[in-house]
């Protein structure tokens, strides 16, 4: 490890110490680490090993991979309503209006709002991986699991469930019906 990152590891330390209102010697008894050490690693003065450092997560709550991350401002992102790309998506009986949420950088997670017009569906069951969330902004749907119950979601209903599922809507409503829709893996369209 270079110093800047010792140096990163020590403040991220440190500073969840303080949050918890925990003294050096408070942390070395939860964490069975001598305090010296502690103070010798939130100073950047030692290379922890990778048992010291466990330890010391544990004791602070923090995963341990969380201190070998890049700066996490650099993962924030805001766009603006102005920013967020539309598309349409060809559906049965009509067109669905897809309005992407995050549209730049490198994203783990995908979302969208979807207009769905009635009396329309999805098509084919989708499968991908990761982990999908469907929020009910507007009207309903019937959301279906292949292999599995189909649920029918009206507004405010929320619906998890595993992307390698086999997964489809269908709007059987005289009413349009709009989702938010969560996805840890890019959406295929």
């Amino acid at each position: 490890m270079s110093d800047i990152d010792l140096n990163k590891i020590g403040n991220i330390l440190r500073n969840r110490r303080m949050e918890k209102n925990l003294s050096i010697r408070d942390l070395s008894a939860r964490s069975d680490v001598a305090a010296s050490t502690i103070s010798q690693i939130e100073t950047g003065k030692t290379s922890p090993n990778l048992l010291t450092l466990k330890s010391l997560c544990n004791a602070l709550d923090l995963p341990v991979f969380s201190l070998f991350m890049d700066d996490e401002i650099a993962n924030v992102r805001l766009v603006r309503h102005n920013e967020q790309q539309t598309f349409i998506r060809n559906i049965s009986n009509g067109k669905a209006l897809v309005e992407s949420l995050i549209t730049q950088g490198r994203n783990e997670m995908w979302g969208a709002i979807i207009d769905i017009p009635a009396h329309s569906d999805s098509g084919t069951f989708a499968h991908h991986g990761g982990e999908e969330l469907v929020f009910m902004l507007e009207g309903c749907i019937r959301f279906e699991l292949e292999n599995y119950q189909g649920y029918t979601l009206e507004k405010y209903d929320t619906l998890y469930y595993p992307n390698y599922i086999g997964h489809r809507w269908i709007n059987n409503c005289d009413e349009d019906a709009k989702i938010l829709i969560i996805s840890t893996s890019p959406y295929k369209f």
